[in-house]
């Protein structure tokens, strides 16, 4: 047996490919990727515990395999032997493997000898300053089992099961690996055969979640959801009944030119859809958000890596769901990011997509989907408008009588408008104005303002006059002490002495003297009370002692 040691200049350089890790399923994407640069047709992943309760994931591949100098280079940072047709030569992805116990990888090439490489502990010698070794060792060849199997043990990541289970792979492979690519929407183009291989090719891709004993089969290909523009209604929806299940696709749209002597060139497809289509197509992890979700992304060799919503000005961006792919597009190490943004080619890129989405997408999706939409808007107002109306009249009708004459309200209150209603008519009329002696008439009313009322008294000075239907929304409100001289509510509500707190912190006293309510701060100020339920049942007892 040979031991091997990876050829790097600095170790620090394996570290940081290993940090950068922003998602744990990048796992997977770096897997996928090399399974499809391997013109593998069928990948099966899997995922289960050892017999030591060892996290472990699996992939295995029917693709071409590798050879021992292919398989030295799987374990080299930046050596790679592909061709610049295939996913990420830069030789880096396959390093985030390192952060593990324990990598094995069995592979097998033209029916040659079967080569095994183990890499033990790769994560503990990393942290320690150390580039951990391989071994590789030989086997007889197995007859027409060409192909790679990695195995990637003890994982290091909290929680596993939360990343590694049949849903949240299955969604993270359809919309960020080679096993979701949308090239199959372009393989018509014979000029992209020359930068993207395989272009009409998309493999069976199994999941066995061994933990959870389920397991799947997907179709290697992005998942946008079918044309549906006449879409049928959702009655379990209130406003937005048929656009939920609206969908309309774009595309495709391949835009090319020369800059600088340079072929540029890019795809983009998508569509704009309701909630229930977007939510069919995508398994949300645990507080994520459609709206975080979807959106423009830009992808390289058709797997999206990033999103870049400033590409449309419309606020409902996230109704759409649109990839713009582009061989032009240069990656950071992680894959995540584009890091030639200023690059005139990419600019050109962006620019076109554009005039594409302002001139031909957002028109057409204003006069039919966001147009439903409004519709649906208006239709439900209406319907609400008319259902509140009618809740209103019978809630009315239920409502007791005032049993006041030469007054123009006829039933007690039951908001804080009523009340100020009511006070209106009383004031308006000679004979029940003397029993309101604090207020002489009103001079201002507003919804908007802190104070409801300004007030003038019998000396003709302003007074600030809240308005309440019960007493302690006054505290609820949040009115600051300083805003009111006065309060009318159609009933108090509060017990005597009882103190509560104002907004501002200040804490007021309710009491009742000579037949008056009072909220007392101390001896600084003293607030009066009308009850106005009280003043109609003087009204009213003392129009029956007149009549008796």
């Amino acid at each position: 047996m040979e031991v091997y040691r990876p050829l790097v200049k600095d170790i620090s350089l394996f570290q940081e490919i290993v940090k950068n890790l922003i998602d744990p399923l990048e796992v997977t994407r770096e897997a996928i990727s090399n399974s499809v640069d391997a013109e593998a047709k069928n990948i099966n992943i899997e995922i289960y515990r050892d017999l030591d309760g060892v996290f472990c994931i699996s992939f295995t591949d029917d693709g071409c395999g590798m050879n021992k100098n292919e398989l030295e280079s799987f374990f080299n940072l930046g050596d790679s032997r592909k061709d610049k047709r295939n996913i990420g030569e830069k030789g880096l992805g396959t390093k985030i493997f390192f952060k593990s116990r324990k990598i094995t990888v069995i592979t097998q090439k033209n029916n040659s000898k079967r080569l095994i490489a183990e890499m033990k502990e790769p994560w503990f010698f990393l942290i320690n300053n150390e580039i951990p070794t391989y071994t590789i060792e030989t086997e007889d060849s197995i007859i027409g089992k060409d192909g790679t199997k990695i195995i990637i043990e003890g994982y290091l990541v909290d929680n596993p099961e939360k990343y590694y289970n049949l849903e949240t792979i299955k969604d993270y492979i359809l919309w960020f690996t080679a096993g979701g690519s949308f090239k199959n929407i372009f393989a018509t183009y014979p000029e992209l055969n020359c930068y993207v291989k395989n272009m009409q090719v998309a493999p069976r891709i199994f999941i066995n979640d061994c933990i959870l004993d389920i397991r799947e089969e997907i179709a290697g290909a992005h998942q946008f959801f079918p044309p549906q523009e006449n879409p049928l209604v959702d009655n379990n929806e209130k406003i937005y009944e048929r656009s939920v299940n609206y969908c309309r696709h774009f595309g495709p749209y391949h835009r090319s030119t020369n800059i600088n002597g340079e072929y540029v060139s890019f795809q983009m497809y998508g569509t704009v859809s309701g909630v229930n289509c977007r939510k069919s197509i995508c398994k949300l992890r645990q507080s994520e958000r459609l709206k975080g979700r979807f959106g423009i992304y830009l992808a390289k060799d058709f797997i999206p890596f990033t999103k870049k919503s400033s590409l449309i000005s419309d606020p409902n961006y996230h109704h759409f769901h649109i990839l713009v792919n582009s061989q032009n597009f240069e990656l950071t190490a992680d894959r995540n990011n584009v890091s030639n943004d200023d690059d005139p080619k990419v600019k050109w890129i962006y620019l076109m997509v554009k005039e594409i989405i302002n001139n031909d997408i957002l028109p057409s999706t204003q006069s039919t989907y966001f147009k439903m939409r409004k519709q649906e808007e208006i239709n439900f107002t209406i319907k609400e408008k008319s259902i509140n109306l009618k809740q209103r009249i019978k809630d009315f009708s239920k409502l007791e009588n005032l049993n006041l004459e030469n007054i123009s309200i006829k039933r007690i209150p039951d908001n804080e408008a009523q009340v100020a209603l009511l006070l209106s008519a009383l004031l308006s009329n000679p004979k029940f104005k003397r029993y309101i002696n604090i207020i002489d008439s009103i001079a201002h009313y507003s919804l908007q303002s802190t104070t409801d009322l300004i007030c003038l008294n019998n000396e003709g000075e302003t007074l600030l006059v809240e308005i309440e239907y019960l007493l302690s929304n006054l505290f609820k409100h949040e009115h600051p002490y300083m805003t009111f001289d006065c309060i009318v509510c159609w009933k108090v509500d509060l017990e005597i002495n009882d103190r509560k707190t104002l907004v501002d912190g200040i804490e007021l006293k309710l009491c009742f003297e000579k037949g008056q309510w009072l909220l007392k701060y101390g001896t600084e100020k003293i607030i009066p009370i009308i009850e106005l339920s009280s003043v109609i049942n003087f009204l009213i007892n003392d129009k029956n002692k007149q009549i008796n």
